[in-house]
Parts: C-alpha cells; sequence; structure tokens
C-alpha cells in the first residue's frame, strides 16, 4: 500500500532537512543508538511553527550539517501537537526545540532555534564531550534517574478559599492596566485567568474584574492580535501592546478564547463582543473545520505578507497551510465552545455541528485499550498515541455538554465511562491527583516518569464535580477534591497560570443550579423546558433532561417523581424548588434560590 502521508512534516518552502536521517521516537530508534553508541539529537518541531520552518531551511539545509549529524547522531524528530507528552518533559523553551540526549533520552544539554555557525560548533562539542566522558554521563544519569523516581510531593490539603483569593490578587498584580492582559512582551492571551476574573465578578460584583477582562478582549478584538480581514486570533503578539502578532492561528487558542468571549457576552452583553464571536466562528467554519466529517483542523500557518493584506488582495494569493489532523482535546475544547455557542446565540445549526463532531471523536479516536487517541490526520491517516490524560478529559467535559445541550443519554454514558478510565488509569492513588499518561504506558527516556500537571488536573476535578451534580455520587466529589489538594500548598506560585485551578476550586466550593426536567424526550413542552433551563446563566449551572420510558433508575435514584410530567426541578445543594411546569417561570424560580444560597454562602 503506497504511504499516503509522510512520517515528518517540514518546512512547505524550499530545503534539504529531509536528506537528515530522521527517525520516530520509538523504542527500536533509543536501542540503536545504544547499540551505536550515539547521543541522540531531539527536535522538537510543530507544523505552523515560523523558525521551526526557517531551521529546516537553513541550519539543517546546510550539507556539512547533514553529514555530521548523520555521522555522530542518532536524529529523532517529534511533533509537538501530536506528542504533548514529550514535548512536556524535552521542550527547552519555545519551538523549534533542539535537545541532546543520552541514548536512554536523559538530556545532556540544549536550546531552541539554533542557527547554522552555532549548530557547527554544537554538533562537534557535544559528539566530543560524548565519546570522552561516558562514564561520567553515566554516572551522573544514574544519579538524576534515582532523585527522579522519589520526587518530594507537598503535603495535600483541602483545597481552601484563601488559594482562591490568593490567586486572584497574583492575577491583579500581573495585570497590565494599560493594555490589559498578563505581562510584558511576548503577550500571550491566556483566557482561563481571564476566565477566572469573570467568575471573581460574578461572585462578588467586584466592577474591576469585569473591567479587566472587557479591557483585554477590546484590545486584543481590536488590535494587531485578530485577524480584521478573516477573522479569527493569531497566536499571541510579540508588543505589549497587542500591535504586532505572531501569525500563526490555533484551534487550542480560538476554543479557549471564543469560549472566554461567549462567557465574557453572557455576564456582559455588548455589541462588539457579539461581532467577535460571530466572525471567529465564521472563521472557524471556513478554514479550521472538515467538512466531510465535521471534525475541526489543528492550525493555519504564519505567513506575515499573506495576514497584512485585505481580503480581496488575499483572495489573489493561495492561504497560508492548514494543519488537517484532528487533535482530540482541542477538538473537545471547540464542541465545548460550539455548544455553549449554539445556546448563547440562539444557533441550534452550531450544537447540531458540534455533535457531529464529538461523534467522530468517540467513533474515529476511540482506542481499542479505552479512552481515546491523541491525534489523526485527515482524510486518511491512523488515530495514534493514546493515554494522553488532556484527551479523555476534554473529551468528556464535551460529552457532558452534548448531554445538557441535547440530551441524548448516550453522551452521559460516554463521560461516565472516561470518567471511570480516568479513575483507574490515571489517578495516583497515595496523592489523588492525576498524572499526565496513563499506566501501562511506554517507558522511553523522560516518559518514564508520569508528572502531575495543575491544568489538567483542574480540568479532571471540574469534570468530576460536573458529574457530581448531575448524579449526587459523593465518590464523584472527594474525587475532585483530592485531585484539587494535590495543588494546594502550591497553586499560588503559579500566578495567573493557575487561572483553571481557580476555578475549578470554585466549582468545587459553591453547589450549582442544578435543573433536572423529567419528562418524554420528544415532548415540546419538554423541549421548552430545556431551553429555558440551558438560557439560565449562573455559573456553572447544569442541566439534565430524564425521560421517565428511558431514565427510569436515574430519576429514582435523584428522588424524583416520574409523573406529572413535564415538569422541572431546581435545586441549589439540598434545597429544591417545586415541581416548575411552565417555561417562562423558571429562570426566575433558580435565580431566586441562587441568590438565597449566595446570602447562606457569604455568611
Amino acid at each position: 500500500m503506497a504511504e499516503t502521508q509522510p512520517t515528518f512534516r517540514f518546512s512547505p518552502r524550499p530545503n534539504r532537512a529531509a536528506e537528515i536521517d530522521w527517525q520516530e521516537w520509538r523504542e527500536d530508534t533509543f536501542q540503536r543508538a545504544k547499540v551505536a553508541d550515539k547521543p541522540i539529537l531531539l527536535s522538537l518541531s510543530a507544523v505552523w511553527c515560523h523558525w521551526c520552518h526557517v531551521m529546516d531551511e537553513t541550519t539543517y539545509s546546510e550539507p556539512e550539517i547533514i553529514a555530521a549529524i548523520n555521522r555522530d547522531y542518532v536524529p529523532v524528530r517529534v511533533d509537538n501537537d501530536a506528542r504533548p507528552d514529550i514535548n512536556h518533559r524535552y521542550n527547552m523553551g519555545g519551538w523549534p526545540t533542539t535537545a541532546f540526549l543520552t541514548p536512554d533520552g536523559e538530556t545532556l544539554t540544549g536550546a531552541t532555534y539554533v542557527p547554522a555557525e552555532q549548530m557547527r560548533v554544537l554538533l562537534a562539542q557535544v559528539a566530543g564531550y560524548y565519546r570522552e566522558n561516558r562514564d561520567e554521563i553515566t554516572a551522573q544519569v544514574a544519579e538524576v534517574r534515582v532523585r527522579r523516581a522519589a520526587p518530594d510531593l507537598p503535603p495535600s490539603l483541602p483545597p481552601s478559599h484563601e488559594t482562591l483569593h490568593d490567586i486572584t490578587h497574583e492575577m491583579e498584580e500581573a495585570y497590565d492596566p494599560d493594555n490589559g492582559g498578563f505581562g510584558h512582551a511576548p503577550k500571550f492571551p491566556h483566557p482561563e485567568a481571564l476566565d477566572a476574573l469573570l467568575l471573581a465578578y460574578q461572585r462578588t460584583g467586584e466592577e474591576w474584574h469585569l473591567k479587566m477582562v472587557q479591557q483585554t478582549a477590546k484590545a486584543m478584538a481590536g488590535g494587531g492580535m485578530y485577524d480584521h480581514a478573516w477573522g479569527g486570533f493569531f497566536r499571541y503578539s510579540t508588543t505589549q501592546d497587542w500591535s504586532v502578532p505572531h501569525f500563526e492561528k490555533m484551534l487550542e487558542d480560538h476554543a479557549a478564547l471564543l469560549s472566554l468571549y461567549l462567557k465574557l457576552y453572557q455576564v456582559a452583553a455588548d455589541d462588539s463582543t457579539l461581532e467577535t464571536i460571530g466572525s471567529t466562528i465564521a472563521y472557524i467554519d471556513a478554514w479550521l473545520s472538515d467538512t466531510a466529517t465535521g471534525a475541526f483542523y489543528g492550525s493555519q500557518d504564519a505567513d506575515e505578507e499573506f495576514y497584512t493584506l485585505d481580503a480581496a488582495e488575499r483572495a489573489k494569493h493561495s492561504a497560508p497551510y492548514v494543519d488537517p489532523t484532528v487533535y482530540t482535546a482541542w477538538n473537545a475544547q471547540m464542541i465545548s465552545a460550539y455548544f455553549d455557542a449554539s445556546v448563547t446565540l440562539g444557533r441550534p445549526e452550531l450544537a447540531q455541528r458540534a455533535a457531529r463532531a464529538l461523534d467522530f471523536l468517540f467513533d474515529r479516536m476511540a482506542a481499542p485499550e479505552g479512552g481515546l487517541y491523541r491525534a489523526l490526520r485527515l482524510p486518511d491517516g491512523a488515530p495514534a498515541n493514546p493515554g494522553i490524560l488532556a484527551d479523555q478529559v476534554a473529551a468528556a467535559h464535551a460529552a457532558l455538554d452534548g448531554y445538557e445541550v441535547l440530551s441524548r443519554p448516550g453522551d452521559f454514558d460516554r463521560a461516565r465511562t472516561l470518567a471511570q478510565l480516568l479513575r483507574e488509569r490515571f489517578q495516583d492513588g497515595p496523592v489523588g491527583a492525576f498524572f499526565d499518561l496513563w499506566e501501562p504506558r511506554e517507558r522511553l527516556g523522560k516518559l518514564e516518569l508520569r508528572e502531575r500537571v495543575i491544568d489538567e488536573n483542574a480540568r479532571a476535578a471540574e469534570l468530576f464535580t460536573r458529574l457530581y451534580a448531575l448524579t449526587h455520587d459523593e465518590e464523584y466529589r472527594r474525587t475532585a477534591e483530592v485531585a484539587l489538594g494535590a495543588f494546594t500548598a502550591t497553586a499560588v506560585s503559579y500566578g495567573y497560570f493557575a487561572g483553571r485551578y481557580a476555578r475549578a476550586v470554585d466549582r468545587l466550593q459553591h453547589e450549582p443550579a442544578v435543573i433536572t426536567i423529567v419528562g418524554a424526550a420528544a415532548d415540546p413542552a419538554t423541549l421548552a423546558l430545556r431551553e429555558a433551563a440551558l438560557r439560565v446563566s449562573r455559573p456553572f449551572r447544569a442541566v439534565q433532561t430524564l425521560d421517565p420510558a428511558r431514565d427510569a433508575a436515574r430519576i429514582t435514584a435523584l428522588d424524583l417523581p416520574s409523573s406529572p410530567a413535564p415538569r422541572a426541578y431546581a435545586c441549589v445543594g439540598r434545597a429544591c424548588s417545586a415541581p416548575i411546569e411552565d417555561a417562562g417561570e423558571l429562570a426566575a424560580v433558580v435565580e431566586g434560590m441562587a441568590q438565597a444560597s449566595d446570602v447562606t454562602h457569604h455568611h
């Protein structure tokens, strides 16, 4: 069978990087390095990465460098998007990463982009050092491995309100009052931090928090970070005032930013926010969408000349390359954003689109050993890399969103099955936090060690808190609490990078409004109640529709009557409303209960 897709992806412009004898990250590659007793040159690149392309066209195209690498090294090339687990362990501070490793995968030294003159020197130095100091290197590696096997973990403490307060304070301190956003140049959007500030505003009514989010959202959408011809956001700004972007466009960033702008619109409706949401969705539909499957593409390349043209001029040139790879976590995050957009904008076709993409993930990305694979290149690639935490968590959230918005019972089962997988194969028994990779797993190089990542644990905890709200199963709540508790001692040190964690702690500490509708799925009155429930704009409100014919066991477990129906039951914590028949009354009832709960919460 002809190989339809090349294993490695190089710069789209002329280069000779393919003349290097690149190997995949595999057992036999490491074996080859051991047998030949040569160091490994690891190149971590990404298909959208400008400097990776430049390095392919310059450094990796020099005949002398090609020869030296092929002679003295076992070169390994890894795609960052497909293997975030390898990137997490070896990245030297950006892309490309150029890392020199021992044959068993320990880091000798490394850098990011290396120009040709420097690379010549570096290749000779590292190869020489490796030949002359083998015994010393072997001893050092053994020592590192012993130290790494027993990491010092901070004590697990219950997640506290104080931690939340301190993280919010860190965000205020890092905020740039002149331009919006956090920190200096280069400036990234940090939507999770802005999301946490928006939540803080919803809890306390502190206007300053809302203003910070509004100022940043306007500055990003109004400045160079936004593509004013086609819509959509560039990855980051090279300047502090958002004026000069770095031009690649990433699905992951669009998912987070679309979610943020939708929340901002729900909290403070504003025409300019609505316009940004509309043109962002139009960009995603036009460029990052696969019409055949409904799935979303990974990224669109940076091209500074192209993006300075207006829409009419662009039509005369070929557009920057779009990566037709489906990445599970990013797709799932975009699916969640589309479900949210369908309700917020009253556009049911977006929910149908999201459901198609969700079904694609669970059909085409399902791994026989459980959970979902990481990546699949359309149209005819095979899915690869199972067992990455971020993919399972995001897919479970997307499934719950589908269950809330479209009431497909299979989506609820999908989320619960993935939650079970997280507990069985990702959870660290003694600590309760979740590892980024499942067990059993590949153990090459630093993959030997599993990591606990704060952001991914926060997302996992939110998943379990959501399941608890829908089922009242205390075990779900405990799982969320211990996962967050593992970071209580260190969370504040992450500053504005702890936005997602702050949100997860808030979610755990406040009982959400849970609206359960009992009624025949196809009954128009049931649908009217569900639509009204979905429009209730409280933080973390949860909605489920239970059909007596289908969900009798769950209705009983929740202590609800199955008739008269359809009826809605709104609960905040243990307090529940009388049955609600009229969809028009639902929002007011929930609002009243939630406010009463807020008052008791503050006292």
